[in-house]
């Protein structure tokens, strides 16, 4: 009968104070990874472009009864890279085998910039199916040409049918 009054243990209570957690291998993988990962982490680079949205033209006429500002537009197509002032085409530089031709357009940029007098804002105006490295080296260019703003906008083949 006493048998019965007495507490039954689990096994896992008489062994408790036997076991001994070896937690070394687990910490030697935490030193590895963290040297790892802290390597890893000086060679990453994050790259920001900065890039302003073109104004809302409706918006801003309504309340001032003026005319637009013009602005200088380069226009990334497939076949070109145009350069329009306004409504006015003013260069086309071809797209050849596939690569277009930076340094005419900088030169273009450069030369057209002094003509038109204008200092600091152009447009970068993307065609479909452009791949994103051009319309970034593109960006890129204008900022090396001098404009410190640089718009980003699409430029569809036909608006009317928009």
């Amino acid at each position: 009968m006493l048998s019965f009054l007495k507490k039954s243990r689990l096994p896992s209570e008489s062994v408790e104070g036997l076991m001994d957690i070896d937690v070394t291998p687990v910490m030697n993988m935490f030193v590895v990874l963290i040297l790892f990962l802290i390597t890893v982490a000086t060679f990453t680079q994050v790259a920001l472009i900065e890039f302003n949205l073109p104004p809302n033209v409706g918006g801003d006429l309504a309340g001032t009864g003026g005319s637009p500002k013009l602005k200088i537009t380069v226009v990334v197509a497939a076949e070109y890279l145009g350069i329009t002032y306004g409504e006015n085409m003013i260069d086309s530089i071809p797209n050849v085998k596939g690569n277009y031709n930076l340094d005419s357009l900088y030169k273009s940029l450069v030369m057209n910039q002094q003509k038109y007098n204008i200092r600091n804002e152009i447009i970068v105006a993307v065609r479909d199916a452009i791949k994103i490295k051009n319309v970034v080296n593109v960006m890129d260019l204008c900022g090396k040409a001098g404009f410190e703003k640089v718009g980003l906008s699409s430029a569809t083949e036909n608006p009317e049918s928009l």
